[in-house]
């Protein structure tokens, strides 16, 4: 767009596709006046989605069991899942180990000491990173290779002491 020669006043360029999900998390803006005021803590695609752009948004998925899709198909209004994920055996075996396709744990204070931030923006809790690394423990003793085991958390600090 901006790159375009503009000599003869012919714009050559005549549809952009930009692929994304307006709604995910925005981006962090650290400094306050910059996202109070100017709307920074805002992600490109939601601004557009703000300004009136139009936009596809897709109603089916594909990646999750239906019931781990479950907790996040109200954000996205009418989410349908595909036939792959509710015919597929993959998607049907139950894993080996766990009781549910998903737990959601509350892990209390690990040595008196709950979430701590010793950095601006550098979130840690040991308790949790300490029961993470268990459970990946555990699953590796029953035989689930390093490869297809995940561990995603939103926070660098997070991220550091799970890896220590």
């Amino acid at each position: 767009m901006v790159l375009q020669r503009q000599e003869d006043s012919i714009a050559r360029l005549k549809r952009v596709i930009l692929i994304g999900d307006h709604h995910q998390l925005p981006p962090v803006v650290q400094n306050m006046a910059f996202q109070k005021y100017s709307h920074l803590d805002q992600s490109l695609f939601a601004r557009f989605i703000r300004l009136g752009t139009p936009y596809v948004e897709l109603n089916a998925q594909g990646r999750a069991r239906p019931s781990i899709a479950s907790l996040y198909n109200w954000r996205y209004g009418g989410l349908q899942d595909l036939p792959a994920v509710t015919q597929n055996p993959v998607f049907q075996a139950a894993n080996p180990g766990f009781g549910y396709d998903y737990q959601l744990v509350n892990v209390p204070d690990f040595n008196g000491r709950g979430e701590s931030e010793p950095m601006p923006y550098y979130y840690q809790n040991l308790g949790e990173a300490e029961y993470i690394v268990a459970v990946y423990s555990f699953m590796r003793l029953l035989g689930y290779p390093a490869n297809k085991i995940s561990i995603l958390t939103t926070y660098n600090g997070q991220k550091d002491l799970i890896r220590d």
